[in-house]
């Protein structure tokens, strides 16, 4: 934990989609102090044509979904949230005004860790 969901518009190289998904690893570790073990992150590439901005189709766009255990501080979330804009700035090129992030906070007694058990039971 935490678990990321990086959507991107279609026109990445498979070089910078994979600095993207190691970079923002390494972003999160540093930045919330989680262990590298406990981070896991998707990327999923739009189709064209599947990405409106300000009514016009396919600008280029990273977001990024943020799951996490509550309890982490605002100053923390937007530690988080301003690290991995540049992030993806600086992996993707990317314009920085069109990095976006979302963070949803789970009670601990709803995510599921390794071997099935709840991240309260997991002692978290």
């Amino acid at each position: 934990m935490p678990f990321l969901t990086i959507t991107a518009t279609p026109g990445l190289t498979e070089d910078q989609k994979q600095q993207l998904l190691l970079r923002s690893s390494d972003t999160v570790v540093k930045t919330l102090g989680s262990s590298l073990a406990s981070v896991r992150i998707t990327l999923h590439e739009l189709p064209k044509g599947h990405y409106l901005s300000a009514g016009q189709f396919d600008i280029p766009n990273v977001t990024y979904e943020i799951d996490l255990i509550a309890g982490r501080t605002e100053e923390q979330k937007a530690a988080l949230i301003a690290a991995l804009g540049k992030t993806a700035h600086e992996a993707t090129g990317v314009a920085l005004e069109e990095v976006r992030a979302r963070i949803t906070d789970f009670p601990n007694t709803n995510m599921g860790m390794a071997n099935g058990i709840t991240a309260k039971q997991a002692g978290r």
